[in-house]
């Protein structure tokens, strides 16, 4: 007989609360991007992946609403170790989401913004011919230079780079939580006015369920859908530990009403989570954001398993 006395671990205290799988058919193949060389001002994303992993134990499998997702198999493939050559690094990535993509759902850790690149490149390239594709990208910025810094492949520079791609049309991709703003983005949004851009301030006068809305009725003919969530589209308030803050931004309970929306009604097949900076934190206050966010993900996926 046990001793009441001796207290035990709950059974989720391990990597992604116990739903760890090496089962090449897990429904979710899960790659983390340890890269912040591309950021334009304070660096430490790159500690996020092996930070969030490590609070995961103490998470329990459940949707905020108490919805279980044991049962749910995710396959982590780990990380890509770094590369001093950019070039050959974006490759390694890129080859990276090809695998986790073979999985029902992929998701992604980065990282700063810029690993979106090889991400979506591998995004487009998984598709049969003629499948339209399109984005959900919330932020507070646009990424729409097309070099920033001299480079093409800066973090500021994601969705010009998606433009780029065969089977993403401009009016597949939109943008939420906006409110910082360059002239050379703006030059492209009036290049290409079937964009879709909704501000904060929008999310404020409008409400993120419209807001949420209206992304859907536009990338409701889509094939599948790319959701890139930049942590820095939160406002500061609940997302401190991030490289490029911007006040003014939505709540936590806005982005998870938004994604809740997002995920029932467009055929979201891959998400990435960038820009959060266990080293810039308050209480992992940041990690717990983005945390919370994967574990809704991860419960939606589960709701798609038959």
């Amino acid at each position: 007989m046990s001793d009441p006395m001796i207290s035990t671990s709950p059974d989720y205290h391990s990597v992604w609360s116990g739903l760890i799988s090496d089962d090449p058919d897990s429904e979710i193949g899960l790659v983390g991007i340890p890269f912040d060389s591309a950021t334009s001002y304070r660096k430490g994303a790159s500690f996020a992946p092996a930070r969030i992993r490590a609070i995961t134990p103490f998470i329990a499998p459940s949707s905020e609403e108490g919805r279980l997702i044991t049962g749910l198999r995710v396959k982590d493939y780990g990380d890509i170790k770094g590369d001093l050559n950019w070039e050959r690094y974006f490759a390694k990535v890129e080859a990276a989401a090809a695998q986790a993509l073979t999985h029902p759902f992929a998701f992604f850790l980065g990282g700063d913004h810029s690993v979106t690149i090889p991400l979506m490149a591998a995004f487009s390239k998984s598709l049969p011919p003629g499948h339209k594709m399109g984005i959900v990208h919330f932020d507070s910025h646009l990424d729409l230079a097309d070099v920033f810094e001299g480079h093409k492949w800066s973090h500021a520079c994601t969705e010009r780079r998606a433009l780029e791609l065969p089977n993403l049309a401009p009016h597949h991709l939109t943008f939420t939580g906006i409110r910082s703003w360059m002239g050379d983005e703006l030059a492209v949004l009036a290049e290409y006015p079937e964009i879709g851009v909704h501000p904060a301030r929008e999310v404020y006068t409008k409400g993120i369920e419209a807001v949420a809305q209206s992304v859907v009725d536009q990338l409701k003919d889509c094939d599948v859908v790319y959701f890139t969530l930049d942590i820095d589209g939160l406002d500061p308030a609940y997302a401190p530990g991030t490289g490029t803050s911007e006040a003014g931004g939505p709540s936590m309970r806005e982005l998870l009403e938004f994604a809740r929306i997002i995920f029932a009604n467009l055929p979201v097949r891959a998400m990435d989570i960038v820009e959060v900076a266990p080293p810039l934190d308050t209480a992992d206050i940041t990690s717990q954001a983005a945390i919370r966010v994967i574990y809704e993900v991860f419960a939606w996926v589960r709701d798609r398993m038959p």
